[in-house]
């Protein structure tokens, strides 16, 4: 009887390790599937917002930051804030004098800072205040560090009332080999109905 019993609890043990065995592999198999889910909707996500798209801007009041990120919310672009190394003064009298200075120097200020991938953009957004009847001088610093041959460059402004001025003639030397499309000039008054004149704007350029 001892000898039955025995044989018994040996195969009640080894059903049970058996079974044991079973869950920790399915367990495995779960573990893996979902790590596996999880990188392919990493990699989605990743790849849904991704973008070809740069709006570089140079902004000394913050209107033509505003319209900088209108258009980032409109075209999922990403944002560079284009910076002086030196940061410019905040008395309004004296930026005008060093404004009109740069420009008789025809002055390349140093940036804070560089866009990392330029090579991952195709789309460039460049936005800019009228200072001068011209862009100020630290847009065409950015201009000229980077490569635009293929990429297409679409300039905005903001100004009290002079629009561009010249500074189209000036993009397009600095940003040699850019298809340069449509602008969007915005006066001060115009800034409060901005979002509907980017729309009308990116609707009319039809990048996608």
């Amino acid at each position: 009887m001892k000898k039955m019993l025995m044989i018994l609890l040996s195969l009640t043990l080894i059903l049970a390790l058996t079974a044991g065995g079973c869950l920790a592999e399915s367990d495995a198999q779960t573990g893996a599937s979902t790590s596996d889910n999880a990188a392919q909707a990493a990699d989605s996500e990743t790849s849904e917002t991704d973008t070809n798209i740069l709006i570089a801007y140079f902004s000394w009041s913050g209107n033509t930051e505003a319209v900088a990120q209108i258009i980032a919310e409109q075209t999922g672009g990403d944002l560079f804030a284009i910076e002086p190394a030196t940061p410019y003064t905040d008395d309004y009298d004296e930026l005008l004098d060093v404004a009109r200075q740069e420009q008789s120097e025809d002055a390349r200020p140093e940036l804070a800072a560089q866009v990392e991938n330029w090579a991952d953009y195709d789309v460039i957004f460049v936005g800019y205040p009228n200072w001068w009847n011209d862009a100020p001088m630290a847009v065409y610093t950015f201009l000229e560090s980077y490569d635009f041959t293929g990429k297409t460059l679409i300039p905005f402004n903001t100004s009290a009332s002079g629009g561009f001025g010249r500074s189209l003639d000036g993009i397009a030397e600095s940003a040699a080999g850019a298809a340069i499309l449509e602008g969007l000039g915005l006066t001060s008054g115009e800034l409060e109905g901005a979002e509907d004149a980017v729309t009308a704007w990116l609707d009319k350029l039809a990048l996608n």
